[in-house]
């Protein structure tokens, strides 16, 4: 399992060494411009809410089970002026209780993102908001997971990201992120896992 997010990984290095595919489509006048690549440090919290209440119902009730996450990122292409879309390869860390006890494993993530940049206070706060979808796998079978309302889970499953980033113009390289980290079943597609898990993660992000 940790072969195949190894090779996702090296994907997303090996992309970054080919001409950009959509580069012809690039906005040459962005502050980042050539700065393709990111790293991004991010640290949450476990909640309870479900992934669409936890976009719209922050915080709902946090839990003491704790995650830390390491990002490289690629972007690959601009489209339709206001659009990017990126490769992400992700490691984890996972501590903390759960309800019966502790659990500490590792989760590995390949996804892609689509990002939305263009908002009328850009010039103030340089805004924008990327969607994700991928794979997730992880060492051990998440307890926390089993104990969700649906009972099952397994140690690979979908992941969705869902990410709000900040970034001062006077400093174009480096960014906050908000993101929700999913991880699900997608109502049973996944070895008839119906049920989920969601992290709120803070990050810092820094291009180069």
């Amino acid at each position: 399992m940790k072969k195949q997010f190894l090779i996702c990984l090296l994907l997303v290095s090996a992309l970054g060494l080919q001409p950009d595919l959509l580069a012809a489509q690039d906005n040459d006048s962005h502050p980042r411009q050539g700065k393709k690549w990111s790293l991004t440090l991010s640290s949450g919290m476990y909640t309870d809410r479900t992934v669409g209440q936890a976009i719209f119902n922050v915080p709902g009730r946090l839990e003491s089970n704790y995650m830390h996450s390491l990002a490289l990122t690629r972007e690959m292409g601009r489209f339709w002026d206001h659009f990017s879309w990126e490769l992400e390869g992700m490691f984890a860390k996972h501590h903390g209780k759960h309800k019966t006890g502790r659990q500490d494993y590792e989760e590995f993530v390949g996804a892609l993102l689509v990002r939305y940049h263009t908002f009328p206070w850009d010039q103030w706060i340089d805004t924008t908001l990327a969607v994700g979808s991928g794979v997730s796998a992880t060492t051990e079978t998440p307890k926390r997971e089993l104990q969700t309302d649906r009972g099952k889970s397994q140690n690979i499953l979908n992941y969705l990201a869902f990410e709000l980033e900040l970034t001062l113009p006077r400093f174009p390289n480096t960014s906050l992120t908000y993101r929700i980290h999913h991880r699900s079943g997608v109502f049973g597609l996944y070895g008839g896992v119906e049920g989920a898990s969601d992290f709120y993660l803070l990050g810092l992000r820094q291009r180069f």
